[in-house]
């Protein structure tokens, strides 16, 4: 639906049952694809984490149609399982991985 489609249903928004199904067609047409990475931009996140000192990063990466940002410090790297554990407990699985700043 465009957006001139959504901004037509929202005045009628007053049942909850329309309310949910507004919303979530609303944020099932926001979704997007995961972007693909260049094997230079896959070696450059690669050389970021092999030379990690704790400093603060930005990290921005792919979920559930989104891309996502999130600054923060890495608490550890767990290679085996393939994903980032960030300070504030958070997971982010390498796969998931865009970019690092």
């Amino acid at each position: 639906m465009s957006d001139r489609g959504m901004k037509k249903w929202a005045p009628y928004k007053t049942l909850q049952e329309q309310w949910d199904t507004l919303d979530n067609l609303h944020s099932s047409n926001e979704k997007i694809e995961k972007p693909k990475i260049s094997n230079e931009q896959a070696e450059e996140i690669n050389d970021i984490l092999v030379n990690y000192h704790g400093q603060e990063l930005e990290i921005i990466y792919y979920k559930s149609g989104r891309l996502l940002k999130e600054k923060s410090t890495i608490k550890k790297i767990d290679a085996f399982e393939r994903k980032l554990v960030l300070d504030n407990n958070k997971i982010i699985y390498l796969k998931d991985l865009v970019g690092i700043r």
